[in-house]
């Protein structure tokens, strides 16, 4: 009988999450001035960041802090790899990305984003549909941020708690 009632306040413990993170934008959470990419920054370069700061993706501007897409570690692996990946899974894109070492030509255009004013649960759901462990936080088209499902689960968690 105990595990019904507690069955029972988990449901209202989760509606409760719900209601509270549909009042909490992403902007609240998220990490500002994140490690990004320039368009012409080179693959030399883009490999010593990773190494330094090893996140999942990195936004790519431009000089007017606009996202124009994405690296992640795939994108490298899949460049300094391309000769071993058989000639039938080589696709278009990744034969152009092999013949050039600047960021704009590895990147991924037109990322997965969410607006500042993002509430989390809608956040939430995204990562989850699309197995993201990042997503980059804009404004228009500029860079805010970034948010990471580690500061989600941070954040819901001390919803938890209090």
């Amino acid at each position: 009988m105990q595990d019904d009632t507690e069955e029972r306040n988990s449901g209202r413990d989760s509606s409760k999450l719900s209601d509270q993170c549909k009042n909490i934008s992403v902007s609240e959470i998220m990490s500002r001035d994140p490690v990004s990419f320039r368009e012409d920054d080179t693959i030399e370069g883009i490999i010593k960041v990773m190494l330094e700061y090893p996140y999942h993706i990195y936004p790519v501007v431009d000089k007017r802090r606009n996202l124009v897409g994405t690296i992640d570690p795939g994108n490298v692996l899949e460049f300094l790899f391309f000769e071993r990946i058989p000639r039938n899974n080589h696709t278009h894109l990744m034969a152009v990305r092999s013949l050039s070492e600047t960021a704009e030509n590895l990147m991924v255009d037109h990322p997965l984003t969410v607006d500042e004013k993002t509430d989390l649960c809608d956040v939430a759901d995204l990562m989850m549909k699309h197995h993201l462990e990042r997503i980059c936080v804009v404004n228009g088209q500029k860079l805010q941020g970034v948010v990471s499902k580690l500061d989600l689960i941070k954040k819901i968690f001390s919803l938890r708690s209090n």
